[in-house]
């Protein structure tokens, strides 16, 4: 039983993750890419339209490969188009607001007969970045009648030959104006207008926003490209259209200057399709670059460019800001202190402590003196209630040195005093006293004893007097602490 039951918990848990792993597979969408098939005359212009449908959800990048026979069709200009030779290129970006993609491309029929264009390739995707497959269709162009011209023939009806046409030199290489692009063919943030240039009026393209011209320019192999131009100077420059999302693109520039940029960053130039630009590299993040570029709003600034991925970020330089230098001195100190604020507070610190010990050393030797004084008061017995009674004691308000002066000179001069008293000589020579028989019987009355017996007791003794400490042989030299 116990078996059953872990077979059939196992088929439930295979079914579980089964069921679970279908709900992540995503099918692609199916759309379909249609042409139309005109016919015209040989030497008129013919239009082909192309048409990306992903019948109902918003489409999102496409890139298309097409080949025609150019035995019987010279391509002149398209939308989002550019190549020639028998093989054009096809790109678009979706807003998410439409399901389908539309290309016009212009030919010139060259003689009679019929031409096939095709997909040889192609990459399509929904605007939520699923796959978009493509059922593709062909475009039958037929040629009849009229007057089969060569390519030089239509060079000059179109107006791209060097035969009266407006030609520029752009980096030692010939291109010539083309002024048959398509609205379609004109980049975000710009429009088509009319202007002179060198004294041959001309179509071009210009943005409004920032007053920036572009023009279409024609090589000598029939491909066109987009070129910035300069009102400055006259000049023209190669540029790369690139779209940031699907409201934004930017035009890559060569720009000179390098202020604001940090000092990591070094000039030089990197290929971006087939195309050089100046750029600066990040030394210490080699894969990253800044390039210069015009955005479709028409702001123009740096863009770091990630080799890596191949994408594209709006680029903010630090601001540096220039302080005026004054001359005051205040601003002296303190650019003296910002300067040196290591040294000046290290400077400070060994001040305040070598103040600090000062002020210590000073404080051991006061309390070493004061201990000295207390020291003296008790070998001599002083205190302050004793010194109100003595008057042959010096006295001070405080403890000091000056107590002790003359202190022992008082009792030696007294005791001189008594030595060099005449009246105690007398009594000494005095023969009467030494022979007097009175004083003789005094000594040996019993009388006399009784009164020495009774002065000698303890009530008639004298209270004894304190007597100044002293050390044997002291001088009464005092060694002080000097502070």
């Amino acid at each position: 039983m116990e078996k059953i039951i872990k077979k059939i918990g196992g088929i439930l848990l295979v079914l579980c993750l089964t069921v679970s792993c279908l709900s992540f597979v995503t099918f692609a969408a199916e759309g379909t890419l249609q042409f139309s098939d005109p016919s015209a005359a040989a030497g008129d212009n013919v239009t082909v339209a192309v048409k990306v449908n992903t019948g109902g959800g918003a489409i999102g990048d496409v890139d298309l490969t097409i080949t025609y026979d150019t035995s019987i069709l010279k391509f002149v200009s398209g939308t989002g188009a550019t190549g020639g030779d028998g093989t054009l290129q096809l790109s678009s970006k979706g807003d998410g607001t439409s399901s389908e993609a539309s290309y016009s491309l212009e030919f010139t029929a060259l003689k009679e007969g019929t031409a096939t264009l095709e997909a040889s390739t192609y990459t399509a995707y929904m605007y939520d970045d699923s796959s978009l497959n493509l059922s593709l269709g062909t475009s039958e162009v037929t040629i009849q009648g009229g007057t089969p011209v060569t390519d030089t023939e239509s060079d000059n009806k179109d107006g791209n030959s060097s035969g009266g046409s407006l030609q520029v030199t752009v980096d030692g290489k010939t291109y010539t104006v083309n002024e048959n692009f398509t609205e379609a063919a004109i980049p975000r943030g710009f429009t088509a207008t009319d202007m002179e240039l060198d004294g041959t009026s001309t179509k071009a393209m210009m943005q409004e926003s920032s007053g920036q011209y572009m023009f279409y320019l024609e090589d000598s192999d029939g491909n066109s490209d987009y070129f910035l131009y300069s009102m400055d100077d006259g000049s023209f420059t190669p540029t790369a259209v690139v779209d940031i999302n699907s409201n934004v693109s930017i035009y890559l520039m060569n720009h000179e200057g390098t202020t604001g940029l940090p000092s990591e960053y070094q000039e030089t130039t990197t290929d971006i399709d087939g195309k050089v630009f100046q750029v600066w590299q990040n030394m210490s993040e080699q894969e990253y670059y800044l390039i210069y570029a015009l955005s479709s709003d028409g702001n123009k600034g740096y863009y770091q460019y990630d080799t890596t991925e191949g994408t594209y970020q709006r680029y903010a330089a630090p601001v540096v800001v220039e302080e005026k230098s004054t001359n005051t001195l205040v601003d002296k100190v303190m650019n003296f202190l910002e300067k040196y604020l290591t040294i000046v507070m290290c400077a400070i610190w060994g001040v305040f402590l070598f103040l600090l010990i000062i002020i210590i050393i000073l404080s051991v030797k006061l309390s070493h003196r004061n201990q000295e004084l207390d020291d003296l008061y008790d070998e001599y017995g002083l205190d302050d209630e004793e010194h109100d009674d003595d008057d042959n004691l010096p006295r001070v308000k405080k403890k000091s040195r000056e107590q002790f002066i003359g202190f022992d000179d008082d009792d030696d001069e007294d005791f001189e005093d008594y030595e060099d008293n005449d009246d105690f000589e007398d009594y000494e020579d005095d023969e009467d006293y030494e022979g007097n028989d009175d004083f003789e019987d005094y000594e040996d009355d019993d009388g006399f004893e009784e009164y020495d017996d009774e002065f000698s007791e303890e009530k008639y003794k004298a209270k004894p007097v304190r007597k100044p400490k002293k050390k044997q042989d002291d001088d009464y030299s005092m060694d002080f602490i000097d502070i």
